[in-house]
């Protein structure tokens, strides 16, 4: 038995050199590229004058989509901001059902975090004016 936890205390030490080594391999890479993306930038301005900003987000692939028949319907609907208090009930509702899924992951009892999710969906079809 203290065979089996010997070699468990190994692999743990042995994952976190690991894991340790990783990220600072990954953040010396990460400066790494962002020193040539800095040359770069530089470069483009001096050599022709073109200022191109930093990106602070990664680009997503645009997927463009044929209109649907009811598009018109939803793109109003989709233009009326919605209240504070149905975006609050819309996250609490998003916690719950994470809180949900670990809870049942981890074997526990989920009949209170069932019951809530479902005052919070009655909340929000209350709110909103939706029928069940």
């Amino acid at each position: 038995m203290s065979n089996t936890i010997d070699q468990y205390r190994e692999a743990k030490n042995t994952y976190l050199k690991l894991r340790n080594q990783a990220k600072r391999e990954l953040i010396s890479r990460f400066n790494e590229v962002s020193n040539e993306l800095l040359q770069l930038q530089r470069e483009l301005l001096e050599d022709f004058g073109e200022k191109v900003p930093l990106p602070t987000k990664g680009k997503k692939p645009r997927h463009t989509r044929a209109p649907k028949a009811g598009a018109k319907s939803e793109t109003r609907a989709a233009a009326v901001p919605l209240p504070p208090k149905v975006l609050q009930l819309r996250k609490q509702l998003e916690g719950q059902k994470k809180k949900l899924a670990d809870a049942q992951t981890a074997g526990k009892v989920t009949k209170a975090i069932e019951d809530r999710i479902y005052e919070l969906e009655d909340e929000l079809r209350l709110l909103t004016g939706q029928k069940s």
